[in-house]
Formats: C-alpha cells, structure tokens, sequence
C-alpha cells in the first residue's frame, strides 16, 4: 500500500463534514476563531461577521438581556468542567428566521468547543401540539371565543417572534369584519379595523374575504389594496401583512387571521406553513364555537322571530325577580297580543302571518331598551320584562310599541298591503308579588281588559281596577 502523500487531517476539515453547527473560541479573549460549514448554513453568519460570543448572542437572542440573564451564568457554571449541559434557547438566524437551538459548549485547554443542535421542528410540532391539545379542551368547556383566539394567536407569534397576528370573525349579515383576537396591535389600530366593510382594496384581511382567498402584501405603502389604510399602517408600524381567509368545514366564510410584519416581507414556505397551522386551528375553534351558540339559540330562542322563548324567559324573569325584591327596584311586565291574528291568517295565509310576526319583533326590538327583555310565548302572545322601570314609563314605552306597531305593514301574496294591531296589558311588581306568575297574570288580566275595550289599546292592571290609557 502506498503512503498517503498528505496525511495531515486537520480538525477544522473533521467539523466541516458534521452535520451540527459548530464553532470554537477562545477561552482567554471570547474570540470566536472558527465556525463550520453547518453553522453558516443553520444561522446564515460566517466568521466575519462574528465577533465574540457575547456579542454573538446579543445579536441573535430575541431578548437583550438573554447573555447576561443566560448564557454568562451557564458559561461560568460550567467553567472548569469538560463539558456542560444541553440549553435550549430560541435565536435568530441571520435572515431573520427563527430557530429552536439545543446549545452545548466543552472546554478544551485554552478552546471553548460550542455546538448548536437545530431541534425547530420538534420544538413547533410539540408547541403545535399542545397548542391544538389546550384549544380543543378550552372548545369543551366552552371557554370564551376571544380566549380561545388568543391562545391561537399567541402560539403562532411564539413561533414567529417578529410577528404581529389577528384573528378578525365575519359577520354575514353586514357583510363585516369584526375583532376576534389581536392581542399585540395597538388599541386605536383594532379599534379603527373593527367593522370593516369586506371588498377589494380593503387592506389584506377585507380583500381576503371578499375574494376567498390568500392575500400577501409584502410591502403595505406601495400596494393598491392598502391605499386608503397605509397612514394607520404606519401609526401601527406595521409594512406588511399576510392574509388567509378561514373557511368551515362546508366552504363558508368564517373570518381572516392575518400575519403582520414590521419590516417590508415576502414569506416563506415555512411562514406559509404557519399560517395553514393557524387558520385550521381557528376554523375548529370558530366553527365549534357557532355551532355551540346555535344550539343555545334553539334552546332559548324562538326559531320564526329570533326573540326569546317562553322558557328563557321565564328564567331571567325568576332571577330579576328576586333581584328586585332584594335590592327593591321597580319591575314591570307587559302582555301584547296581535288583534284578529287569526282573521289574518284565514285571509293572507300563515305565510303572511309569520311576516306579521316577524315585523312585530323586529319594530318592538327597535323600541325597547338594551336592558329590557321580550320573548314569544306562545302564537301570537308575546311578554315584555322591563326591569329598572317604574309605572309612567312602562305606559310610556307600551304605548310607543302600540303606535309603532300600528303604522306598521307587510305585504300580502298578491302584494296587498296588510296592517296590523296589538292589545297590552301592563302589570308592575307589587310589594307582595313574589312569583313571577302574580305579576303575569295580572298583566294578562289588563290584556284581556284591552281586547274587551276594543283592541288597539293599552291597560294598566291596578290593585283595585284597570285604567284605560289611550
């Protein structure tokens, strides 16, 4: 066998065909002198543009004080040992892009021999993991939707440092963008955002559901779509933003979660894979979510009108009952009935009457208060809760709704023009009324007085007799 004409192995040579990240310093000055071939194209440096292993991490820790707090204690822990323990620490690689480093350093005469172990997509698929794993069991509990974005929002910009996220929930009768979750933008930003009008030159998140599909701006100040909203990018400090529409398990619309960045961006297949985590996650949550609220609607409210049932309202009139007789506040309930529902029912057809129904709950709702409560509790019976409200202005308010009511119209199947009336009754809560039923029934005693009168009227009940209030 023939001598090896060069058989001189260097160690730098043996690092280079590593496949983990390695570098050496200096023990006595900090200096880094060498890196290898995996370290470059981990991190993206090379040797010159490392100084010292101080200002190395100062430059790539998210944190400034990082070294100080860190990795100055662990170095001097370890300082006379042959080897020290794993660190996992989150740095930056030269382009910006995140890595998860498990971190290692061994000492060797006047060397200190550091290693740099990329464990990224570990770390992601376990925090991807528990993320999905803490959302689905906060969907179980019916935790709040906001909550639950959140933590949607906060696992993707725990991946991605330099991020800003918002989850943004649509509103399919105004055609709206409403705030779901943006935990990190400025107050005025959301503020100012929520509510949007979904179109083309909406900014990202308003194209992206108006079109169905992922909007990327790169650059916010030259784009089209950001025209009439690039000064509040730039109050927000935000030069681009990412969009993706987050759809339901049948196609539908369900909202947008947006990726902004402070910098003019073009993504990666990696941010791109993030924002697929993202708005699958908030899919579930947001779809598991509305289907919880619908089967709360069926169970408390009436399916024709949209108002509360007879059920549900029977339970807020115990509980502000009761609250009212301890903390002795007025408490009034009205009885209202549809004059002659069944005349028009024989004459239009129940199509029609469900029209007359639907208008009667949707001028009484513009009538009444936020506080107040009115709910269908039977045909065309309906009870009104006004709570925090004495005699006069429950007459008031009942004879508002009567009048409404009254110059109110639906059309008919030939398109005729078909009015209608209500009869109320109005019962307040007495000092001996302690059930719900006294008070209703009293209420319903003044309504009966009404039709009697003629229909189209108000009653008040009264201890002794009805009043007629015209």
């Amino acid at each position: 066998m023939k001598d090896c004409q060069n058989d001189d192995v260097r160690l730098e040579d043996i690092l280079n065909t590593t496949p983990i990240a390695v570098s050496w310093s200096s023990l006595s000055s900090g200096r880094i002198e060498y890196i290898n071939k995996a370290f470059s194209e981990l991190f993206g440096f090379f040797l010159d543009d490392i100084l010292n292993i101080e200002s190395w991490f100062l430059r790539v820790s998210p944190q400034p004080e990082y070294y100080q707090n860190v990795i100055a204690p662990w170095i001097y822990e370890y300082r006379g040992n042959a080897s020290a323990h794993d660190l996992n620490a989150t740095l930056f690689c030269k382009d910006n892009s995140v890595r998860h480093i498990r971190i290692r350093f061994s000492t060797i005469g006047d060397k200190q021999l550091w290693y740099f172990n990329d464990i990224t997509d570990h770390w992601v698929a376990e925090e991807r993991l528990r993320a999905r794993s803490d959302m689905l069991e906060m969907v179980a509990k019916s935790s709040a939707l906001k909550d639950i974005l959140n933590v949607i929002v906060k696992q993707v910009q725990q991946e991605s440092p330099l991020s800003l996220c918002s989850v943004l929930l649509f509103d399919q009768n105004e055609q709206r963008l409403r705030l779901g979750a943006a935990p990190s933008l400025p107050d005025f930003y959301n503020q100012a955002i929520d509510g949007v009008k979904i179109g083309l030159n909406v900014g990202s998140c308003g194209t992206a559901a108006y079109l169905g599909q992922r909007i990327i701006v790169e650059d916010i100040t030259t784009h089209p779509y950001w025209k009439d909203y690039a000064q509040l990018a730039r109050q927000a400090d935000v030069a681009a933003c990412w969009s993706d529409p987050i759809m339901s398990s049948k196609g539908d619309l369900l909202g947008t979660f947006a990726i902004y960045k402070r910098l003019p961006s073009i993504p990666s297949e990696k941010d791109f894979e993030l924002i697929n985590f993202a708005s699958n996650l908030a899919s579930i949550a947001i779809e598991s979510f509305c289907a919880q609220e619908e089967l709360e609607k069926r169970a408390y409210y009436d399916h024709l009108t949209g108002l509360a049932n007879r059920g549900y309202f029977f339970q807020q009139c115990e509980a502000l009952l009761n609250e009212s007789i301890e903390e002795s506040f007025p408490l009034v309930i009205l009885m209202m009935d549809v004059d002659h529902f069944k005349r028009v029912n024989d004459e239009y057809g129940h199509k029609t009457g469900d029209l007359v129904l639907q208008k009667l709950a949707k001028k009484s709702l513009s009538i009444l208060r936020k506080g107040d409560l009115i709910a269908r509790i039977g045909g065309e019976e309906f009870a009104i809760l006004l709570p925090f409200t004495e005699k006069n202005e429950a007459l008031r308010i009942a004879e508002r709704l009567r009048k409404t009511i009254e110059l109110s119209m639906v059309l008919g199947p030939d398109h005729q023009e078909v009015f209608f009336t209500v009869s109320l009754g109005v019962a307040c809560r007495q000092g001996g009324d302690c059930i719900v039923d006294d008070i209703l029934n009293k209420a319903d005693t003044a309504l009966y007085q009404a039709k009697a009168a003629g229909r189209n009227c108000v009653f008040l009940a009264v201890t002794q007799s009805c009043s007629l209030f015209l």
